[in-house]
């Protein structure tokens, strides 16, 4: 029904004063077999005015919510340009693992700072990040055993995060990779290697 340009998430922290701080949005790749997010580029590459109706839409959103917490605003950039609200999580979401290692104030950190009511944290990115979500590999169900672990530990500014689930079977979210660099092109090829490398298999 929408003709979308390009899948944006966008994470907003809100305290108790209605105080508010926003992380650069990233842009989401999916896999539409699977109907799963497969790559997650930070910062997306948005035109000017379109990330500030992003940003102003985000914000529209999570205060008429009037709860402080850490809100992830999934939204569709059609190819006129309009932004349309998708979906919204009230939690730390896959949106925001990025900001594990890159940025300052990780959106769990941001959530400690909101429930103990401290000061929101710098939002600010350290460096250019790609997420890859780790996928159970098709044709595997049962106990995992990850191929590729080892190379993938290899490469630099490249973090593993595995969620500990036991079992695996196709189309099973059962990790993330976060890639830092300041080179778009080297996030890319070093995403499409780990998407390659590292298969959950049974």
């Amino acid at each position: 029904m929408v003709n979308i340009h390009k899948e944006i998430a966008q994470m907003v922290a809100i305290n108790e004063k209605g105080e508010t701080a926003l992380y650069p949005p990233v842009e989401m790749l999916f896999n539409h077999q699977l109907n799963l997010l497969d790559f997650q580029l930070c910062p997306a590459e948005l035109e000017q005015k379109t990330l500030w109706k992003v940003e102003a839409i985000a914000l529209a959103v999570v205060r008429n919510f009037k709860s402080p917490g850490i809100f992830a605003i999934e939204m569709f950039v059609d190819s006129d340009g309009n932004v349309l609200v998708n979906e919204t999580a009230p939690r730390v979401h896959n949106s925001g693992h990025h900001t594990i290692e890159a940025h300052y104030s990780s959106q769990f950190d941001m959530l400690w700072r909101i429930i103990l009511g401290y000061p929101l944290g710098n939002t600010e990115v350290i460096m250019p990040s790609i997420m890859v979500n780790i996928i159970g590999a098709e044709g595997f169900s049962g106990d995992v055993k990850y191929e590729g672990l080892e190379e993938v530990l290899k490469i630099e500014n490249a973090f593993v995060h595995l969620y500990g689930k036991k079992q695996t079977k196709p189309g099973r979210k059962m990790g993330h990779v976060t890639i830092l660099s300041k080179e778009k092109q080297e996030l890319i090829h070093q995403s499409t290697k780990i998407k390659r490398l590292l298969l959950p298999k049974a």
